[in-house]
C-alpha cells in the first residue's frame, strides 16, 4: 500500500514537471513567433512605393492602411494580402491551441496578430468606406463639370468603384450614358489611365459611334462585339473575314428550298397536326384549368381555320381547337355550336348547341349529323379540376358531366338525328385524325383529304405572317443554339430527359435540318455570321491573347450572350486581369431574341467572380 502512494507521488512530481517543462516551451515558442511576427516582411502593395516610417512590420492594420494608402481595395488584392499572411497565422492558431490547454498567456503580438487577421474583411471594409468617401469628396468638383450637368451621388459611387467586377444595375432614363461617360473621363483625367488600354463595348454600331463621338478623346473608340471581334480576326490572320450581313434572307431562301423536299414539307404539317398543341402528360397536368372541355365557358381557344361560312371558330379545348383542323383537312364542312334542329329548352335547359354540326350533300339534299366532344377519359371520369372550379365534389361533378352526355344522347335518339362523338380518352390512345375519318366514312360524310402542299398552304399560307412567324421561330432556334456555344445533341438531352417528344420531333426533323443547311451554305460562300466571328476571337484571345485592356467598359450588359460572355471573359485575361464596368437594365433585353442569358445579368457574380453591384435609380426623363 505505501509503495502504491509513493508510487502516485512520483507519477504527480513527473507530471507537474513535465508540464513546467511545456509551459516554459511554449512560451518559448510564443517569444520565437513573436519576434517572426515581427520581422514579417510588409504587404507593399506596389514596392516603389513604401510610405512607411521605416520598413518594419508593426501590426496587420497599420500595414493595410500604408500599403493601400488613398487605395480602394479590390477583391483580388484583398486576397493577396490575406495570402501574405495566411500560412504565419495557420502557425499562430495552432499554437494559440496549445497556450490555452496549458493555460500560457499568448504575448500581446500574437494576441493582435491574431485579432487582427480574423477581422481583416471588416478592416478592408471600413478602409473602403474611407477611402471611397475622401475620393468623392476630393473630386467633387470634377463630378459636378465632367459633363454639361453634375453627376448624382449614385452615379459617382459606381464610378469611383475599383472592385474586379462592378456591375451597374439602371432604371430607364437615371443616366446609365452619363454613368459610362463619366467612368471613362474619371479614369483617364483622374486615374491618368491611357484611352488605349480602355475597351468600351456597346451592342449597336451606332450607340458604339455615339458614345465615342460623346467622349471625343483622342485614342479612345467604341466597339460592338462584333466590329471587335472581325478586328481581332483581320489582325490575327491578316485576312478579315467576309460576314453574310443578311441571313435571315438566307434563312427565308433556305427554308423554302427544303419546302420542295416532300418529307420536310409533311414534317412540317406534321408538327402543326399531331404537335403544336399534343402535350406531354406533365403540361396537361399544369394546362388543365385551361383546359376548357364540354360546359365550362371561361375561356375560348380561336381554331386555325374559319368554319363552312368563313367565320373564326372559338373553341373551348385544344382537343376541340384539333378537331376542327381535322375536319377542314379532311374537307368536311361544319359550323360550330349552331343551336340544335329541335327546340329543347326547358326549365333546366338551355337551348342545346352541339359541339359541330357536319354538312354535306346526300342524294341531292343537304344532310345534318353531329359530333360531340366529350372531355371523359376512358373510364368515363372527368379531370379533377371541373369539380373544383364548380365547387363541389368530384363525385357530383362527374355525375353531372355523365348526366349531361346521358341527355345529349338522348335527345338525338328521340329525334333520330345522328351523333358522333369523342371523348378526351381517344387524344391519348389513338389517332384522333383517323378515328374522325372512320367515324365521318361510317356515316356516309364525304371526305375530300388534302394534300400535303394543300395542308401546308392552309396551315403556312406562302408569304402569309404565319409562314414568316415560324421560319422566325426556326431562325431563332438556330441563332440561339450557335450562341449557347452547345451542339445539336447538347440541346436535344433536355427534351429527352423530360420526355418532351413535341420539342424533340421540332428540333430533329425541322429546326436540325435548316441549321444543317445554313452551316453548309456559310461554308460554301465563304462566309461566316456575326457569330462566328466572335467564337472565332475567342478562340484566338484564349490561344495568343493579342489584346491587353486595364478597363473593360460594356453598355447594355442585359443583353449578354453565352458566346459573347466567353470572349469577354478571354478579352479581360491577364496578369492582373481587366477590370469589368458593366451597365444594364435587367427589365430590358432587346436582343434577347437573338440569344441574350439574363441568367448572366441576373447571377453575374456567379459567373465572373466578386462584384460590386451599384444601382442607379433617380429618373431624368
Amino acid at each position: 500500500m505505501q509503495s502504491l502512494f509513493i508510487l502516485a507521488i512520483c507519477f504527480i512530481a513527473i507530471s507537474f514537471l513535465a508540464i513546467v517543462i511545456i509551459r516554459l516551451l511554449l512560451k518559448k515558442k510564443s517569444n520565437e513567433l513573436s519576434g517572426r511576427i515581427a520581422a514579417i516582411t510588409p504587404f507593399n502593395k506596389k514596392e516603389e512605393s513604401k510610405q512607411y516610417q521605416g520598413n518594419s512590420f508593426i501590426d496587420i492594420e497599420t500595414d493595410l492602411s500604408n500599403s493601400f494608402n488613398e487605395h480602394i481595395i479590390s477583391s483580388s488584392e484583398k486576397e493577396q494580402f490575406i495570402k501574405h499572411y495566411t500560412d504565419i497565422f495557420r502557425t499562430v492558431h495552432s499554437l494559440q491551441r496549445y497556450l490555452e490547454i496549458f493555460h500560457v498567456e499568448p504575448t500581446e503580438t500574437i494576441t493582435r496578430f491574431s485579432h487582427d487577421f480574423e477581422r481583416i474583411h471588416s478592416l478592408v471594409k471600413k478602409h473602403n468606406e474611407k477611402t471611397i468617401q475622401c475620393t468623392l469628396d476630393t473630386h467633387k468638383e470634377f463630378f459636378d463639370h465632367c459633363l454639361q450637368y453634375p453627376l448624382d451621388k449614385q452615379q459617382r459611387r459606381s464610378i469611383v468603384s475599383e472592385e474586379d467586377n462592378c456591375l451597374v444595375v439602371s432604371s430607364a432614363g437615371s443616366g446609365k450614358t452619363s454613368s459610362i461617360v463619366g467612368k471613362v473621363k474619371y479614369l483617364i483625367d483622374i486615374k491618368h489611365i491611357n484611352p488605349q488600354n480602355i475597351l468600351l463595348i456597346s451592342y449597336t454600331n451606332k450607340a458604339a459611334a455615339e458614345l465615342t463621338e460623346r467622349m471625343d478623346i483622342t485614342g479612345l473608340k467604341g466597339y460592338t462585339f462584333h466590329k471587335l471581334a472581325l478586328d481581332i480576326i483581320g489582325k490575327a490572320t491578316g485576312k478579315k473575314p467576309s460576314i453574310c450581313d443578311n441571313t435571315d434572307a438566307l434563312f427565308v431562301k433556305i427554308y423554302h428550298e427544303l419546302l420542295s423536299n416532300k418529307k420536310f414539307r409533311r414534317n412540317v404539317v406534321e408538327y402543326f397536326i399531331d404537335y403544336q398543341i399534343q402535350e406531354t402528360d406533365s403540361e396537361q397536368r399544369q394546362n388543365e384549368r385551361r383546359q376548357q372541355l364540354s360546359e365550362m365557358k371561361e375561356s375560348r381557344i380561336k381554331a386555325q381555320f374559319p368554319d363552312m361560312d368563313g367565320k373564326t371558330i372559338y373553341v373551348r379545348s385544344e382537343q376541340e381547337q384539333k378537331i376542327c383542323f381535322v375536319l377542314s383537312s379532311l374537307g368536311v364542312k361544319f359550323r360550330y355550336e349552331e343551336p340544335y334542329e329541335h327546340p329543347l329548352a326547358d326549365e333546366t335547359h338551355s337551348q342545346y348547341k352541339p359541339d359541330f354540326s357536319i354538312y354535306f350533300e346526300q342524294d341531292g339534299k343537304t344532310r345534318r349529323i353531329y359530333l360531340e366532344h366529350f372531355g371523359v377519359d376512358e373510364h368515363g371520369l372527368v379531370p379533377s379540376w371541373f369539380a373544383k372550379d364548380k365547387g363541389i365534389t368530384y363525385e357530383e361533378a362527374n355525375r353531372k358531366y355523365n348526366d349531361g352526355i346521358t341527355w345529349k344522347k338522348a335527345a338525338h335518339e328521340k329525334f333520330g338525328t345522328e351523333l358522333l362523338t369523342t371523348s378526351s380518352a381517344d387524344f391519348h390512345y389513338s389517332d384522333i385524325r383517323n378515328k374522325l375519318k372512320t367515324l365521318l366514312g361510317r356515316a356516309g360524310v364525304p371526305i375530300k383529304e388534302k394534300t400535303e402542299a394543300e395542308l401546308y398552304e392552309m396551315i403556312l399560307p406562302p408569304n402569309s405572317k404565319q409562314e414568316k412567324a415560324f421560319i422566325r421561330l426556326v431562325v431563332t432556334f438556330v441563332t440561339l443554339l450557335k450562341s449557347s456555344c452547345k451542339s445539336i445533341q447538347e440541346i436535344l438531352k433536355q427534351p429527352q430527359n423530360a420526355g418532351d417528344e413535341r420539342s424533340i420531333f421540332i428540333i430533329k426533323n425541322i429546326f436540325q435540318p435548316v441549321y444543317t443547311r445554313y452551316i453548309e451554305e456559310l461554308k460554301r460562300s465563304g462566309q461566316i455570321d456575326f457569330t462566328d466571328a466572335i467564337l472565332q476571337a475567342t478562340r484566338i484571345c484564349h490561344s495568343a491573347h493579342p489584346v491587353k485592356y486595364e478597363y473593360i467598359i460594356v453598355d447594355e450588359f442585359q443583353d449578354i450572350s453565352v458566346d459573347r460572355y466567353n470572349f469577354l471573359k478571354e478579352l479581360r485575361d491577364g496578369n492582373p486581369p481587366a477590370k469589368l464596368y458593366c451597365v444594364g437594365d435587367d427589365w430590358q433585353s432587346i436582343y434577347r431574341f437573338s440569344g441574350s442569358d439574363m441568367a448572366l445579368f441576373n447571377q453575374f457574380p456567379d459567373y465572373f467572380g466578386s462584384t460590386e453591384i451599384n444601382k442607379i435609380e433617380t429618373t431624368y426623363r
